[in-house]
């Protein structure tokens, strides 16, 4: 999985955790997700100087962010997927390149009825930085709007159907002796039946204790199954006659589900902060 979607996902965990008055360890620089960052700041846009754009700060780091959720009235983030698949390359192709594959954005949605959405920027900075920390990561509040009711399906849904698309590129990978692939794919189906299994590479998207077993089964599933950015990916294979076509579309329909599971994985925990804030609401009302 690559960087900035697993940064994401951490921040919406995390993010969520804090909120419900959870326990959040310093996101900014020990979380994984954060360890080639030289920085991670927040802009809430830009203002005129003059004739100059100047950024307006908003946060300085990831945890200063994660501290003013509640203070601003936000009750909950939401992660989001959307489909960019432009005329000369399609998501799942362009996945591995900055700036390719699904775009994806941050909503925190606050009391009032409205919701803020964050998007990343990652550029580099010094390329010879001795402790590799090369990657300044903006923030960005690219708009501000009406909250709309999101529309996710069940997650035993989506595991069934990740299941299924796991199977049939396990076998056609082992049938095809990609073997290192092979493993990538056996570990996600495993982790679809054990939770708890020490499967991916970040291990703290999330907050000990906050996430249900479907949750962290389908986080941990995807890291091990995202197979398709970079040098020598799953997208740089190819095949003969039909096994080319197979090879297409069982790629495309995993690429599909798995953008689909992280996206419901990441959310999932925003609807239990929601119902118990109603239900406590509720309770005070004498309802």
């Amino acid at each position: 999985m690559q960087t900035p979607l697993a940064q994401m996902i951490a921040l919406t965990c995390c993010g969520n955790a804090a909120i419900h008055g959870k326990q959040v360890p310093q996101f900014f620089p020990n979380n994984s997700t954060c360890q080639f960052c030289e920085s991670i700041t927040f802009i809430a846009g830009e203002k005129s100087k003059g004739r100059e754009a100047q950024s307006v700060a908003f946060a300085d780091s990831p945890d200063r962010w994660i501290e003013g959720l509640s203070k601003r009235g936000v009750i909950g983030l939401k992660l989001h997927q959307r489909a960019q698949n432009q005329s000369q390359i399609s998501d799942r192709m362009s996945s591995g390149f900055v700036g390719g594959g699904r775009l994806w954005r941050i909503e925190a949605m606050r009391r009032d009825s409205s919701s803020e959405f964050w998007l990343s920027k990652w550029e580099v900075g010094n390329q010879n930085s001795p402790d590799r920390k090369i990657w300044r990561v903006t923030y960005g509040l690219c708009e501000v709007s009406k909250t709309v009711q999101m529309t996710l399906r069940n997650l035993d849904e989506i595991i069934a159907d990740l299941r299924l698309a796991l199977n049939a590129i396990h076998s056609f990978s082992e049938t095809n002796n990609c073997v290192n692939f092979t493993a990538c794919f056996a570990n996600a189906l495993r982790a679809l039946d054990e939770p708890k299994a020490d499967i991916g590479y970040h291990k703290d998207l999330f907050p000990p204790g906050t996430f249900a077993n479907a949750a962290q089964s389908i986080l941990k599933s995807a890291m091990s199954a995202w197979v398709f950015g970079g040098m020598g990916s799953w997208n740089d294979m190819g095949f003969e006659g039909e096994s080319q076509k197979e090879y297409e579309q069982i790629s495309d329909t995993l690429f599909n589900v798995l953008n689909e599971a992280v996206e419901a994985a990441a959310t999932r925990p925003y609807r239990h902060i929601v119902s118990g804030a109603t239900k406590r609401k509720r309770g005070r009302r004498g309802l």
